[in-house]
């Protein structure tokens, strides 16, 4: 169930894509439209799946790391290994509160520091939702080897870590 993406110029790649009457000319420029638009094609089934189980993309993640540290975690904690920026961290949390998927309390010793846990609702919402997420990506990225789904795995790490 991959959506296609249709080339609207003579130009090829990215910028026929976009509807560019010439060839990006900064490969750098190519490289991130084609890693915005790579995203934007992905992301928007990831979402509306998510979105089935009354969740956003970014409380789905939350609950993720909740459920991988198997343990409380502090909202600092999460919101560094979100895998994009969340501004308002405990707005999020008090969402994920509101809808049993998560409890928060303040940490006995230093008050400034909450608490949050992964609740039973929260992992059967993960549970319901991993198998067919599993199956969304697998269609997506047929058609890529798994040498391909490694380099450029590999590759995108290298472009967030320049100096690694």
């Amino acid at each position: 169930m991959t959506r296609r993406v249709k080339q609207t110029s003579a130009v090829d790649g990215i910028a026929g894509e976009i509807g560019m009457a010439n060839p990006i000319d900064l490969p750098e420029r190519e490289v991130f439209l084609n890693l915005a638009r790579t995203y934007s094609v992905l992301s928007d089934q990831v979402h509306a799946l998510i979105k089935q189980h009354g969740l956003s993309a970014p409380q789905y993640n939350a609950l993720r790391i909740l459920r991988g540290h198997g343990k409380p975690v502090s909202i600092y904690q999460i919101g560094e290994q979100m895998v994009t920026r969340q501004p308002d961290m405990p707005r999020l949390i008090e969402r994920l509160e509101k809808q049993g998927f998560a409890s928060r309390e303040r940490c006995e010793t230093d008050r400034r520091v909450v608490w949050v846990s992964l609740t039973k609702k929260g992992k059967s919402v993960l549970k319901q939702i991993d198998a067919p997420l599993d199956e969304l990506h697998r269609d997506q990225l047929q058609h890529l080897s798994e040498k391909q789904m490694k380099t450029l795995s590999q590759l995108l790490v290298k472009a967030r870590r320049p100096e690694g």
